[in-house]
């Protein structure tokens, strides 16, 4: 059977400098909805028809990331510097399969206002300390939430992060979810465990082991 069709979408990491540290914006899924509810993200969505459809699917899920920032935060990004950081690709197995655009951008100063439907809570974070409770019964997020939090852990401010990723090539992340004998991992190519799923087999790693007690991000 051949895979579902890639659908696009975006997603948005709005960085701020404050008390001396970065933070980024994350908000919280109302716990009602079917899909991810309860969970921490960066603002977001599937990219709409009427989405700058004359331009091509990165230009089409920005304007989505601008249209979707205003939704749910009412945070204008519209002329904002955005900075391209990864593509995220689901398994093939999967029955919908989102093409999800990372972004970064320097948050406005201004309130955020989030629209009680959809988004239910937010936080400013900073990213280090927001990982470092993970996993919690508190904490709900998913691999490419983590991942992305932990690029932004060696930077303290949003000029420092915003310079490395517009001069670093853009992520592909082909996932491949499986388990260990500890729990779950999920797996990015050019692992040397992807398509064997040998999770001793000599070579590089890229993966991110979800185990009860901790959540071990392995790029090298």
């Amino acid at each position: 059977m051949a895979p579902s069709p890639l659908i696009p979408a975006a997603t948005v990491m709005l960085l701020r400098d404050h008390d001396e540290s970065l933070e980024v914006l994350m908000l919280r899924r109302n716990r009602e909805l079917k899909s991810f509810g309860g969970a921490w993200v960066f603002p977001g969505g599937r990219v709409d028809k009427m989405d700058a459809p004359s331009q091509e699917e990165i230009g089409r899920a920005k304007a989505a990331a601008i249209r979707e920032t205003m939704e749910e935060t009412g945070l204008d990004i519209s002329g904002a510097d955005m900075a391209t950081l990864s593509c995220w690709i689901p398994p093939v197995q999967e029955k919908r399969r989102f093409s999800t655009w990372f972004f970064i951008v320097r948050a406005p100063n201004n309130f955020v206002k989030i629209d009680q439907g959809e988004i239910h809570d937010y936080q400013w974070v900073c990213p280090k300390k927001f990982l470092e409770a993970v996993p919690s019964p508190d904490i709900m997020i998913m691999p490419p939430t983590f991942v992305s939090l932990s690029r932004l852990t060696d930077f303290s401010n949003v000029d420092s992060v915003m310079s490395h990723v517009h001069a670093a090539k853009t992520d592909i992340f082909e996932t491949r979810f499986t388990k260990d004998d500890k729990g779950f991992v999920t797996l990015w190519k050019p692992d040397a465990a992807y398509e064997t799923l040998d999770f001793e087999a000599p070579g590089p790693r890229h993966r991110l082991l979800c185990h009860p007690d901790k959540w071990d991000y392995q790029r090298y």
